[in-house]
Protein backbone atom coordinates (compact mmCIF):
# COMPACT_ATOMS: atom_id res chain seq x y z
CA UNK A 1 0.00 0.00 0.00
CA UNK A 2 3.38 2.43 0.23
CA UNK A 3 3.14 2.73 -3.25
CA UNK A 4 -0.29 3.21 -3.90
CA UNK A 5 -0.02 6.06 -0.44
CA UNK A 6 2.53 7.54 -2.35
CA UNK A 7 0.63 7.88 -6.03
CA UNK A 8 -2.16 9.21 -3.71
CA UNK A 9 0.39 12.08 -2.20
CA UNK A 10 1.97 12.62 -5.32
CA UNK A 11 -1.68 13.93 -6.87
CA UNK A 12 -2.71 15.64 -4.48
CA UNK A 13 -6.26 12.73 -3.82
CA UNK A 14 -7.16 12.79 -0.20
CA UNK A 15 -6.63 9.50 1.62
CA UNK A 16 -7.59 7.70 5.10
CA UNK A 17 -6.10 4.80 6.08
CA UNK A 18 -8.34 2.26 8.21
CA UNK A 19 -11.55 4.72 7.88
CA UNK A 20 -14.52 3.53 8.81
CA UNK A 21 -17.32 2.71 6.33
CA UNK A 22 -19.99 2.59 8.68
CA UNK A 23 -21.33 6.19 8.49
CA UNK A 24 -21.12 6.07 5.05
CA UNK A 25 -23.82 3.03 4.59
CA UNK A 26 -27.12 3.13 5.08
CA UNK A 27 -27.62 -0.29 7.01
CA UNK A 28 -24.86 1.70 9.62
CA UNK A 29 -22.94 -1.49 9.71
CA UNK A 30 -19.53 -2.75 8.57
CA UNK A 31 -16.05 -2.39 9.53
CA UNK A 32 -13.04 -0.34 7.96
CA UNK A 33 -11.74 0.44 4.67
CA UNK A 34 -7.79 -0.82 4.75
CA UNK A 35 -7.54 2.54 2.52
CA UNK A 36 -10.23 5.09 1.71
CA UNK A 37 -10.10 7.38 -1.14
CA UNK A 38 -11.98 10.55 -1.30
CA UNK A 39 -11.38 12.20 -5.19
CA UNK A 40 -13.26 15.58 -5.48
CA UNK A 41 -12.95 15.33 -9.45
CA UNK A 42 -13.44 13.10 -12.16
CA UNK A 43 -9.82 13.15 -13.62
CA UNK A 44 -8.67 11.78 -9.74
CA UNK A 45 -11.42 9.84 -9.80
CA UNK A 46 -10.92 8.03 -13.20
CA UNK A 47 -6.77 7.35 -12.07
CA UNK A 48 -7.47 6.12 -9.10
CA UNK A 49 -9.27 3.29 -11.04
CA UNK A 50 -6.84 3.24 -13.59
CA UNK A 51 -4.39 2.73 -10.76
CA UNK A 52 -5.79 -0.47 -8.77
CA UNK A 53 -6.61 -1.99 -12.04
CA UNK A 54 -3.02 -1.89 -13.61
CA UNK A 55 -1.57 -2.95 -10.35
CA UNK A 56 -4.50 -5.54 -9.40
CA UNK A 57 -5.30 -4.05 -6.45
CA UNK A 58 -9.43 -5.14 -5.50
CA UNK A 59 -11.23 -1.47 -5.47
CA UNK A 60 -14.63 -1.16 -4.29
CA UNK A 61 -17.05 1.84 -4.69
CA UNK A 62 -19.26 3.52 -2.46
CA UNK A 63 -21.51 6.35 -3.13
CA UNK A 64 -24.39 6.57 -0.87
CA UNK A 65 -24.52 3.49 0.99
CA UNK A 66 -27.61 2.15 0.05
CA UNK A 67 -28.40 -1.30 -1.08
CA UNK A 68 -25.03 -2.36 0.25
CA UNK A 69 -23.92 -4.85 3.16
CA UNK A 70 -20.40 -4.38 4.44
CA UNK A 71 -19.08 -6.93 6.34
CA UNK A 72 -17.96 -6.44 9.56
CA UNK A 73 -14.50 -7.38 8.76
CA UNK A 74 -13.94 -4.39 6.74
CA UNK A 75 -12.70 -3.78 3.25
CA UNK A 76 -9.30 -5.33 1.61
CA UNK A 77 -7.30 -2.74 -1.30
CA UNK A 78 -8.88 0.46 -1.98
CA UNK A 79 -12.30 1.68 -1.16
CA UNK A 80 -13.34 4.49 -3.84
CA UNK A 81 -16.00 7.45 -2.01
CA UNK A 82 -17.38 9.30 -4.24
CA UNK A 83 -19.10 11.76 -2.58
CA UNK A 84 -17.25 15.10 -3.66
CA UNK A 85 -17.96 14.01 -7.02
CA UNK A 86 -21.34 16.07 -6.89
CA UNK A 87 -21.40 18.27 -9.84
CA UNK A 88 -24.84 18.80 -11.19
CA UNK A 89 -25.78 21.49 -14.26
CA UNK A 90 -27.31 21.95 -17.38
CA UNK A 91 -25.67 21.55 -21.00
CA UNK A 92 -27.45 20.96 -24.31
CA UNK A 93 -30.43 20.64 -23.11
CA UNK A 94 -29.59 17.69 -20.81
CA UNK A 95 -28.88 17.06 -17.15
CA UNK A 96 -25.49 16.61 -16.26
CA UNK A 97 -24.65 14.64 -13.12
CA UNK A 98 -21.52 12.94 -11.74
CA UNK A 99 -21.67 9.43 -10.42
CA UNK A 100 -21.34 10.79 -6.69
CA UNK A 101 -24.69 13.08 -7.05
CA UNK A 102 -27.21 11.53 -4.51
CA UNK A 103 -30.90 10.83 -5.61
CA UNK A 104 -32.68 13.61 -3.63
CA UNK A 105 -30.02 16.36 -4.95
CA UNK A 106 -30.88 15.52 -8.52
CA UNK A 107 -34.85 15.60 -8.07
CA UNK A 108 -34.77 18.36 -6.13
CA UNK A 109 -32.73 20.33 -9.04
CA UNK A 110 -34.86 18.85 -11.92
CA UNK A 111 -38.15 20.20 -10.68
CA UNK A 112 -36.08 23.94 -9.82
CA UNK A 113 -35.59 24.00 -13.65
CA UNK A 114 -39.26 22.52 -14.42
CA UNK A 115 -37.87 19.37 -15.25
CA UNK A 116 -40.50 16.46 -14.83
CA UNK A 117 -39.52 12.63 -15.35
CA UNK A 118 -37.01 12.67 -11.64
CA UNK A 119 -39.90 13.09 -9.54
CA UNK A 120 -39.52 9.37 -8.04
CA UNK A 121 -36.22 9.35 -7.21
CA UNK A 122 -37.24 12.04 -4.15
CA UNK A 123 -36.48 10.48 -1.00
CA UNK A 124 -34.67 7.57 -2.46
CA UNK A 125 -31.53 7.02 -0.95
CA UNK A 126 -27.83 6.87 -2.66
CA UNK A 127 -26.44 8.01 -5.52
CA UNK A 128 -26.22 8.47 -9.61
CA UNK A 129 -23.91 5.91 -10.06
CA UNK A 130 -25.26 3.00 -8.22
CA UNK A 131 -28.84 3.70 -9.25
CA UNK A 132 -27.44 3.22 -12.90
CA UNK A 133 -25.75 -0.16 -12.04
CA UNK A 134 -28.66 -1.51 -10.30
CA UNK A 135 -30.92 0.51 -12.76
CA UNK A 136 -32.95 1.62 -9.45
CA UNK A 137 -36.82 2.32 -9.55
CA UNK A 138 -39.93 1.63 -7.68
CA UNK A 139 -43.65 1.99 -8.83
CA UNK A 140 -43.30 5.52 -10.16
CA UNK A 141 -40.11 5.12 -12.57
CA UNK A 142 -36.77 4.09 -12.98
CA UNK A 143 -32.81 5.02 -14.15
CA UNK A 144 -33.50 3.76 -17.68
CA UNK A 145 -36.22 6.02 -18.23
CA UNK A 146 -34.77 9.06 -17.99
CA UNK A 147 -31.17 8.52 -19.52
CA UNK A 148 -29.74 9.71 -22.22
CA UNK A 149 -25.72 8.87 -22.19
CA UNK A 150 -23.48 7.65 -19.69
CA UNK A 151 -19.99 8.09 -19.71
CA UNK A 152 -17.90 4.98 -18.08
CA UNK A 153 -14.62 3.35 -17.56
CA UNK A 154 -14.26 -0.15 -19.11
CA UNK A 155 -12.34 -2.82 -18.16
CA UNK A 156 -8.96 -1.53 -19.98
CA UNK A 157 -10.01 1.41 -18.17
CA UNK A 158 -10.70 3.47 -21.52
CA UNK A 159 -13.60 6.14 -21.28
CA UNK A 160 -16.53 4.96 -23.34
CA UNK A 161 -19.98 6.97 -23.52
CA UNK A 162 -23.22 4.52 -23.88
CA UNK A 163 -26.23 5.54 -25.15
CA UNK A 164 -29.74 4.58 -23.08
CA UNK A 165 -29.85 1.69 -25.55
CA UNK A 166 -26.35 0.32 -24.73
CA UNK A 167 -26.57 0.14 -21.22
CA UNK A 168 -28.51 -2.23 -21.33
CA UNK A 169 -31.05 -1.74 -18.48
CA UNK A 170 -33.22 -3.92 -17.29
CA UNK A 171 -34.75 -5.37 -13.55
CA UNK A 172 -32.23 -4.47 -11.35
CA UNK A 173 -29.43 -4.62 -13.38
CA UNK A 174 -27.36 -3.08 -16.37
CA UNK A 175 -24.25 -3.37 -18.46
CA UNK A 176 -22.59 -1.67 -15.77
CA UNK A 177 -22.95 -4.44 -13.62
CA UNK A 178 -22.64 -7.26 -16.10
CA UNK A 179 -19.06 -5.93 -17.16
CA UNK A 180 -18.02 -3.93 -14.10
CA UNK A 181 -17.69 -0.85 -15.85
CA UNK A 182 -17.67 2.32 -13.65
CA UNK A 183 -19.91 4.79 -14.23
CA UNK A 184 -18.26 8.51 -13.67
CA UNK A 185 -21.16 10.30 -15.13
CA UNK A 186 -24.32 10.85 -16.58
CA UNK A 187 -26.76 12.85 -18.85
CA UNK A 188 -30.50 12.97 -18.34
CA UNK A 189 -33.51 13.86 -20.15
CA UNK A 190 -34.30 17.12 -19.55
CA UNK A 191 -37.12 17.94 -22.17
CA UNK A 192 -40.06 17.09 -19.97
CA UNK A 193 -40.97 19.96 -18.60
CA UNK A 194 -44.23 21.26 -16.32
CA UNK A 195 -44.63 23.60 -13.75
CA UNK A 196 -42.44 23.52 -10.68
CA UNK A 197 -45.35 23.85 -8.46
CA UNK A 198 -47.25 20.55 -10.12
CA UNK A 199 -44.17 18.61 -9.99
CA UNK A 200 -43.36 19.67 -6.32
CA UNK A 201 -46.79 18.44 -5.30
CA UNK A 202 -46.17 14.97 -7.36
CA UNK A 203 -42.82 14.58 -5.40
CA UNK A 204 -44.48 15.24 -1.91
CA UNK A 205 -46.78 12.86 -2.70
CA UNK A 206 -44.28 9.91 -3.41
CA UNK A 207 -42.47 11.35 -0.14
CA UNK A 208 -45.68 10.95 1.93
CA UNK A 209 -46.95 7.48 0.36
CA UNK A 210 -43.44 5.93 0.97
CA UNK A 211 -42.99 7.68 4.54
CA UNK A 212 -46.56 5.66 5.01
CA UNK A 213 -44.91 2.51 3.99
CA UNK A 214 -41.63 1.97 4.27
CA UNK A 215 -39.77 2.03 7.93
CA UNK A 216 -37.47 4.95 7.22
CA UNK A 217 -37.25 5.59 10.72
CA UNK A 218 -34.76 3.39 11.43
CA UNK A 219 -31.26 2.41 9.43
CA UNK A 220 -32.03 0.75 5.96
CA UNK A 221 -30.66 -0.41 2.79
CA UNK A 222 -33.81 -0.48 0.79
CA UNK A 223 -35.70 -3.59 -0.38
CA UNK A 224 -33.42 -6.07 0.08
CA UNK A 225 -34.82 -8.66 -2.40
CA UNK A 226 -35.79 -8.83 -6.25
CA UNK A 227 -39.71 -9.38 -6.90
CA UNK A 228 -40.22 -13.05 -7.46
CA UNK A 229 -41.90 -13.91 -10.94
CA UNK A 230 -45.79 -13.05 -10.51
CA UNK A 231 -45.59 -11.86 -6.98
CA UNK A 232 -44.15 -9.63 -4.25
CA UNK A 233 -41.00 -10.67 -1.84
CA UNK A 234 -43.02 -9.07 0.78
CA UNK A 235 -45.97 -11.31 0.54
CA UNK A 236 -43.90 -14.12 0.19
CA UNK A 237 -41.80 -13.28 3.35
CA UNK A 238 -45.07 -12.89 5.59
CA UNK A 239 -47.23 -15.85 4.56
CA UNK A 240 -43.59 -17.29 5.45
CA UNK A 241 -44.05 -16.34 9.07
CA UNK A 242 -41.32 -13.90 8.97
CA UNK A 243 -42.87 -10.53 9.99
CA UNK A 244 -40.75 -8.79 13.00
CA UNK A 245 -38.28 -11.76 12.60
CA UNK A 246 -35.16 -11.02 14.29
CA UNK A 247 -31.02 -11.84 14.38
CA UNK A 248 -29.43 -9.99 17.20
CA UNK A 249 -30.49 -5.98 16.26
CA UNK A 250 -31.38 -6.83 12.51
CA UNK A 251 -34.93 -7.46 12.36
CA UNK A 252 -37.77 -7.96 9.41
CA UNK A 253 -39.86 -4.48 9.47
CA UNK A 254 -42.93 -4.70 10.85
CA UNK A 255 -43.76 -1.74 8.71
CA UNK A 256 -43.04 -3.66 5.26
CA UNK A 257 -41.65 -7.09 5.32
CA UNK A 258 -39.13 -6.10 2.49
CA UNK A 259 -37.00 -4.19 4.30
CA UNK A 260 -34.53 -5.24 7.14
CA UNK A 261 -34.29 -2.63 9.40
CA UNK A 262 -30.90 -1.88 12.07
CA UNK A 263 -33.07 -1.34 15.68
CA UNK A 264 -30.00 -0.66 17.45
CA UNK A 265 -26.38 -2.26 17.32
CA UNK A 266 -26.76 -4.47 14.70
CA UNK A 267 -23.71 -5.77 12.76
CA UNK A 268 -23.21 -6.96 8.89
CA UNK A 269 -23.23 -10.64 9.69
CA UNK A 270 -27.07 -10.13 12.15
CA UNK A 271 -28.25 -8.89 8.93
CA UNK A 272 -26.69 -11.40 6.33
CA UNK A 273 -27.82 -13.99 8.90
CA UNK A 274 -30.95 -12.37 9.05
CA UNK A 275 -31.20 -12.58 4.97
CA UNK A 276 -29.99 -16.63 5.03
CA UNK A 277 -32.89 -17.22 7.87
CA UNK A 278 -35.75 -15.20 5.33
CA UNK A 279 -34.35 -17.26 2.21
CA UNK A 280 -34.60 -20.65 4.14
CA UNK A 281 -38.15 -20.12 5.69
CA UNK A 282 -39.52 -18.52 2.15
CA UNK A 283 -38.07 -21.79 0.50
CA UNK A 284 -39.38 -24.36 2.97
CA UNK A 285 -42.71 -22.35 2.72
CA UNK A 286 -43.33 -21.55 -0.75
CA UNK A 287 -40.65 -23.75 -3.01
CA UNK A 288 -38.94 -20.03 -4.22
CA UNK A 289 -35.85 -19.09 -3.05
CA UNK A 290 -35.76 -15.36 -2.82
CA UNK A 291 -32.91 -13.53 -4.69
CA UNK A 292 -31.00 -10.96 -3.15
CA UNK A 293 -31.41 -7.43 -4.81
CA UNK A 294 -28.89 -6.23 -2.10
CA UNK A 295 -25.06 -6.34 -2.66
CA UNK A 296 -22.52 -7.84 0.19
CA UNK A 297 -19.41 -6.38 0.32
CA UNK A 298 -16.33 -7.39 -0.59
CA UNK A 299 -17.79 -11.04 -1.67
CA UNK A 300 -20.05 -9.97 -4.43
CA UNK A 301 -17.27 -7.46 -5.67
CA UNK A 302 -15.00 -10.10 -5.93
CA UNK A 303 -16.75 -13.26 -7.89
Amino acid sequence: MLQTCSFLQQNGILYRENHPIRSHTAYKVGGNAKLAVFPDSLPQFHSVIGWCRSRKLPFFLIGGGANIIVSDDGLPGVTIFTEQLNRLFLKNGKIIAQCGVSMESLALFAAGHGISGFEFLYDIPGSVGGALVMNAGNNDGEMKNITCFVQAAAATNRLVTLNQHQCKFSYRTSRFKKEKLVVLQAAFNASNRKSGKIIRSEMNRIKNQRRRKFPIEFPNGGSVFKRPPGGYAGRLIETAGCGGLRVGDAQVSEKHRGFIINTGNATAADIRGLIALVQKRVKETHGILLEREQIFLPEDMEK
